[in-house]
């Protein structure tokens, strides 16, 4: 029987997410974007955070080694800014 496992964001530094949550992402799940390793859940607005670790929901970047059918098979991630926006510093071309 195959075992599905989730990645988690293990650490987040990207500090002006309303997601951050003292280096960890408060966030129900994250999605990372399409045309680069972008964290599509950053946000600067109102959220509720949660008191859990975030799963990652999906992974759009097809070139990324640890994206197998959307889905990441990283043992974690770490998210950190980059320009406006969060991005996957765990990608690998």
């Amino acid at each position: 029987m195959l075992m599905e496992t989730e990645s988690h964001v293990m650490t987040c530094l990207a500090e002006e997410c309303s997601w951050n949550c003292r280096d960890e992402c408060c966030a129900p799940s994250v999605e990372i974007g399409a045309d680069h390793p972008r964290c599509d859940t950053f946000t600067t607005g109102a959220v509720q955070p949660l008191d859990e670790m975030a799963s990652v929901q999906d992974c759009k970047v097809t070139d990324c080694h640890f994206n197998k059918s959307m889905a990441c098979e990283a043992a974690g991630i770490t998210l950190n800014m980059h320009a406006a926006h969060a991005d996957c510093l765990t990608y690998r071309h």
